[in-house]
């Protein structure tokens, strides 16, 4: 017996997944009282696109192609947020070197997103700031493994869902 894949629900997943991220960090900054820098926010974005992509998805409801055509888009999305978490990652052990707080929080700060939901995208911290580890690892570590697992579940999933279409169109 084959086990097959619901879309919809693999795009839920997605979608809570980077949703309970974004909490994670909120909690963090609330709770543990650490100011996210302009890098933490592009993090935070990139895990709202995530999120929004799968949402849209799941309520679209593809299959085949279509499917395999919104997890490519969110292997993108993760992709993207896996750089700006690598480059948090080497800020961190490479401290003078910063983030260029100056213009990307300023950037960051002028957006309309940062002035809707200040509580989530607003940039006040500083990039090579070490904070208490959570579990041995620092934030923007975390987080590197998170973009790094939704990249790689997202391109198996496209995969699964490429070798579906053809093996239906076959048929």
């Amino acid at each position: 017996m084959r086990f097959e894949l619901n879309p919809r629900l693999v795009f839920a997943a997605f979608a809570l997944t980077a949703v309970a991220l974004i909490a994670a960090a909120v909690g963090v900054q609330y709770l543990r009282g650490e100011a996210p820098c302009p890098l933490c926010v592009l993090q935070r974005a990139g895990f709202v696109l995530i999120a929004l992509i799968a949402l849209v998805a799941a309520i679209h409801r593809p299959r085949g192609r279509g499917a395999a055509g919104y997890s490519a888009v969110l292997a993108l999305a993760a992709l993207a947020g896996l750089g700006v978490a690598l480059r948090h990652v080497w800020v961190l052990f490479h401290p003078k070197f910063g983030c260029g707080i100056d213009a990307l929080e300023q950037i960051l700060n002028d957006l309309p997103t940062a002035r809707l939901l200040p509580w989530l995208f607003q940039a006040n911290g500083e990039c090579s700031a070490r904070h208490e580890p959570i579990l041995g690892l620092q934030v923007p570590e975390w987080s590197l493994i998170w973009f790094g697992l939704l990249l790689v579940a997202a391109l198996i999933f496209t995969f699964r869902c490429l070798s579906a279409a053809r093996a239906s169109a076959a048929v």
